[in-house]
């Protein structure tokens, strides 16, 4: 809903354009009035305005002056100055700025509408065609290095909401081909300054990436990726040929084998850096490179004595000490379980649960979870370390979640005690992950429950506060400062739990206390009108009329007649019984 302030020193122009404005539901506006620019810059401080409807001739603060600061909180804002100067060397200056423009105030209510729905439309139209989007668009180019690394580090890591498409190689003018298998290498600084500041080690890891984009720039197509202090590089050959798993790949490999031992020697002689390299022994598709990408941080860590500065090739270390690297179980499934696991805590897969779980995405939280769960139910030795790591890796973040929102006393009424830290207890890993589950998904009811209790807990509180203050200022700015809220945000939450607009409360809670007020005959009318939020005894009327159908005094005469014949049949039955 876009946001109309409407500022002039004279109230009676005010108070009758917000009336005009605020009833015309079709412009979708949230309606503020100001009778001051002091006034009006208060409202600029407090929430986002999309229109001002101003006069230029005001006391203290002008229009004009109004306009730079209208301008310095939100850019994006249009002005309509209402004014009743018509010498074009006045406003000369105002409409130089493409989102203002002027009307003069002997112009007819009609044409001040006009222009203020064309400014709506306007603004709608922009938002609706991507402005920013196009803009950010158009300077994408100074964050491409960081766009490329995050959307190829999602890859790598696993992320199964992230394909691997020409498309997106192409809007992110990625060097390489998503047609073409890729070369994964992954390195590491084996020695990281600790006593220097944080810049220092940038600097450090930085150098580093210079020195082997030079050297693999000249010869392959590459990409270098930084994650901490250890960097993964994804090669392919300047020209492809078909059979990369051939002669031409042997080539490659030997070349970016070489390529890399002169890195090692480079960085140590002028940098002073020892720096590690693993390296796939096999080109991989690009819907296989989690698995890859796995493998080769794992192999990392692989030392032979105390040699720094290792160049590995998986196939080659699997040939040199089998058991390093592969299960020491001899059960196929159960190696694969492992694997998986394996994969998994070098993937993002916890970072994604812990989104899911805090934006209350059940049905992703609990697919993503399955992936975790299910190679874990299968390992047998209740012993095994990546299973522990499987579990352990779960259930801190679901610790973590449950003491920050206090839920442990209401779990604990519903699973029992919770045994988040204490595997001794499950027969298996099998029972272990069934524990999770249902741990799991009783976090998600009393998330859900506990959400539902605090939007109940506020429509109530700010029902209470509008019934309450009829007479004062009303604004969705006003009711959202009162339960520190966006005011967008309380408008969707209070339409989406009550299934009515926050006007229509309002305007209800209105009739209805006008209602109970006319029964007096004493009270005067205008004095309803203040009570129940208007300056302006026509303005109310207007309003009432339009929602009951007739007017305040009709209303009011009505109930007079109404009461009069209930008190006549009173006294007629009353006659009736004596006699």
């Amino acid at each position: 809903m876009l946001r109309l302030l409407i500022v002039d020193n004279e109230e009676i122009i005010v108070n009758h354009l917000f009336e005009v404005f605020r009833g015309m539901e079709h412009l979708a506006l949230d309606v503020y009035k100001a009778y001051s620019g002091e006034e009006a810059i208060e409202w600029l401080h407090r929430t986002r305005i999309d229109i001002v409807l101003t006069d230029i001739d005001m006391p203290n603060i002008n229009g004009l002056q109004l306009m730079e600061e209208i301008f310095k909180s939100w850019p994006q804002c249009k002005i309509i100055f209402l004014t009743g100067h018509s010498e074009f060397s006045y406003i000369y200056k105002a409409i130089q700025h493409p989102d203002v423009s002027y009307l003069l105030k002997v112009e007819d209510i009609d044409k001040v509408i006009q222009v203020v729905e064309e400014t709506a439309s306007k603004i709608r139209k922009e938002i609706k065609t991507g402005d920013l989007i196009r803009e950010a668009k158009e300077n994408i180019h100074m964050a491409l290095e960081l766009f490329q690394e995050d959307y190829l580090l999602s890859l790598l890591k696993g992320n199964k909401y992230v394909q691997a498409t020409k498309d997106q190689f192409d809007q992110l003018s990625l060097p390489l081909s998503v047609n073409v298998p890729v070369i994964i290498v992954v390195g590491k600084l084996d020695t990281i300054i600790e006593e220097a500041d944080y810049m220092q080690k940038i600097q450090q890891v930085y150098s580093v990436r210079q020195m082997i984009k030079r050297y693999l720039s000249v010869h392959l197509k590459s990409v270098i990726i930084l994650d901490h202090f250890r960097f993964t590089i994804l090669v392919q050959p300047k020209e492809y040929k078909q059979d990369l798993t051939g002669e031409y790949y042997e080539q490659t490999l030997q070349f970016l084998k070489g390529m890399l031992e002169s890195i090692q020697q480079s960085c140590m002689d002028k940098l002073n850096h020892s720096i590690s390299f693993t390296v796939g022994s096999m080109p991989t598709k690009w819907n296989e490179v989690a698995k890859q990408y796995a493998d080769l941080h794992s192999l990392i860590n692989y030392r032979i004595g105390s040699e720094r500065s290792i160049l590995l090739v998986d196939n080659e270390v699997n040939q040199k000490d089998e058991q390093l690297i592969t299960s020491e179980s001899s059960d196929y499934e159960e190696n694969t379980a492992e694997q998986k696991l394996l994969a998994m805590t070098t993937s993002n897969l916890v970072s994604l649960l812990e989104q899911y779980l805090e934006s209350g995405q059940k049905g992703k939280y609990f697919e993503e979870l399955e992936q975790m769960l299910q190679p874990l139910a299968i390992i047998k030795n209740k012993n095994n370390l990546l299973a522990q790591q499987a579990y352990c890796s779960i259930s801190m973040y679901l610790l973590s979640y449950m003491n920050r929102w206090g839920l442990h006393e209401k779990i604990k009424l519903k699973l029992g005690e919770v045994h988040l830290l204490n595997t001794a207890i499950f027969h298996s890993w099998s029972d272990a992950a069934t524990y999770l589950r249902e741990l799991s998904m009783c976090v998600f009811d009393l998330q859900k429950s506990e959400q539902k209790k605090r939007a109940d807990n506020m429509i109530s509180f700010i029902q209470d506060f509008i019934v309450n203050h009829l007479g004062e200022d009303l604004s969705l700015v006003r009711l959202s400062e009162q339960v520190y809220l966006n005011p967008s945000y309380l408008s969707r939450i209070f339409k989406q739990e009550t299934k009515r607009n926050l006007t229509e409360f309002i305007d209800a809670a209105r009739i209805q206390k006008a209602k109970e007020l006319l029964v007096n005959e004493n009270m005067r009318i205008n004095e309803i009108a203040r009570q129940v939020g208007y300056e302006t005894a026509t303005s109310f009327t207007r309003f009432f009329k339009n929602l009951t159908g007739c007017s305040p005094q009709e209303f009011r005469d009505a109930q007079i007649i109404r009461t009069k014949c209930t008190a006549k049949d009173g006294s007629l039955a009353g006659a009736v019984i004596d006699d």
